[in-house]
């Protein structure tokens, strides 16, 4: 689904300087550099690979800093756990037409073969998660880079640290009323998600930024506000944030892979601080 798809990176190999996803970071008084790498959330499991220089690169770095920190506390994964939840008490079939409705049940029963009790629940969710969702029962077998990385750095007993608290990307996430979060999924319903999904992560295998980024620009172009709220305000308020833990320890970056590319991009507000964001070949 188009939000799935985005949320998995909420994001033709070339030559070009952004066809890369590991970054080093220096310069500007740094005493140490640290990486910056784009990720994909959710992806198969048979196409997840950790590469030897994303090993080296967190293995030469002493913080792990993610969109969020992944260790929360029981009270916290229960109330994210209700903000994903329809309220009032409602599910999709009452907040979408009858029509949308039964294309959505027929797609997950008759197609993903869901039974009919996950099924149910399921569409307690908020249009976001439930896409989000729905293309993970498409993949089978998936893997994070994102679980990955916070189950090494609990292994080398490395700090980890968030850009942003949960709770604020949860905000962001629910600026989308649910009535554009329903439309976006259901423009998918049209088309083969598994199609678009597949071209999306083939620019993420190929490592190509630009096209990547060129696709969700795209993807979002019937709601303006998705790219300001969940990219560009987002990116402006992680530079501080990078810009602080760089000048005390020796960090690995790893946001969304959308986040890295275009003018108001993760890798060009960076340099416009003066610091020197170069490709890990």
């Amino acid at each position: 689904m188009k939000i799935s798809i985005l949320f998995c990176l909420l994001f033709l190999f070339n030559q070009s300087v952004k066809a890369q996803l590991l970054w080093k970071i220096s310069g500007n008084g740094l005493k140490e550099s640290s990486y910056l790498y784009g990720t994909i959330h959710v992806m198969p499991k048979d196409k997840f690979t950790i590469s030897p220089k994303i090993q080296q690169a967190i293995q030469a770095s002493q913080v792990l800093a993610m969109e969020v920190d992944l260790n929360m506390d029981f009270k916290t994964k229960i109330q994210i756990a209700q903000e994903m939840i329809i309220p009032g008490g409602k599910t999709l079939e009452d907040i979408m037409s009858k029509s949308d409705f039964n294309r959505v049940k027929t797609f997950c029963l008759d197609t993903l073969h869901m039974k009919k009790g996950k099924f149910k629940k399921y569409i307690r969710l908020k249009p976001f998660f439930f896409s989000s969702v729905i293309a993970q029962e498409q993949m089978g077998k998936t893997a994070s880079y994102e679980m990955e990385f916070n189950k090494i750095a609990k292994k080398r007993k490395m700090p980890t640290l968030g850009l942003e608290s949960i709770q604020f990307q949860m905000q962001t996430i629910n600026k989308m009323s649910i009535e554009d979060q329903a439309k976006m999924m259901m423009e998918e319903f049209g088309s083969n998600p598994a199609d678009q999904f597949d071209t999306l992560l083939s620019l993420y295998l190929k490592e190509d930024l630009d096209e990547l980024y060129k696709s969700v620009v795209l993807e979002t172009s019937t709601i303006p506000e998705f790219n300001y709220n969940f990219l560009e305000l987002r990116n402006a308020n992680w530079i501080p944030v990078i810009e602080k833990q760089l000048t005390v320890q020796s960090t690995f970056i790893a946001v969304g892979a959308a986040h890295l590319p275009g003018p108001k991009g993760v890798i060009q507000l960076l340099k416009e601080e003066g610091y020197s964001v170069e490709p890990v070949r």
